[in-house]
């Protein structure tokens, strides 16, 4: 019986006479520096359509239920969550981290790519990601110090508002838990 963990060993195959890089279900991955991808998002950012990097997070979120050897709804949160961290560390995101506060649940992406001031960027890539494996659509929002709060995708642009507004992470779970009860 597999124990849920993620194994990394020949995820990349590297074909360098070829001029490509693979991972195990055959996907090409171009590597990107961070300067030039954080351009890329500016630019998108500028425009206002993050669109394709949460395009971009619902693939990896695509990798993760390729990853996994049953159904995420039939595994542990926790076995899903560990390969959520784990893609999101091969592919050169960052080291994510799961906080709860009270019934919110908070993603922290540590030594992630510098895209854009608001992360704006990583919010997109996140939301998308957690949408494919939820299943439903979720946005992650940014409430500063590389922390996300997972929310449902209707109320997002509220609590970007509230952060906005100069909301901390406490005070956004407290107007959540609030606007929850009423």
């Amino acid at each position: 019986m597999h124990d849920g963990r993620f194994d990394p060993g020949g995820f990349y195959e590297f074909n360098l006479t070829g001029g490509m890089i693979r991972t195990r279900n055959g996907e090409r991955v171009v590597v990107l520096s961070e300067d030039v991808l954080s351009s890329l998002v500016a630019a998108a950012a500028r425009d206002g359509d993050l669109t394709p990097l949460r395009r971009l997070g619902e693939l990896l979120g695509e990798q993760v239920l390729a990853s996994l050897d049953r159904p995420a709804s039939v595994l542990s949160a926790e076995a899903v969550l560990g390969h959520v961290s784990a893609v999101t560390s091969l592919f050169g995101w960052g080291r994510l981290a799961f906080e709860r506060w009270g019934s919110a649940l908070v993603v922290a992406l540590r030594d992630k790519p510098e895209l854009d001031e608001d992360e704006l960027g990583a919010a997109a890539l996140l939301g998308g990601m957690f949408s494919e494996i939820s299943q439903r659509q979720v946005s992650c929002v940014p409430t500063g110090d590389s922390k996300f709060v997972m929310v449902d995708f209707e109320v997002a642009e509220t609590v970007w508002g509230w952060f906005k507004d100069g909301a901390d992470l406490p005070a956004i779970v407290g107007m959540l838990e609030t606007k929850r009860a009423s």
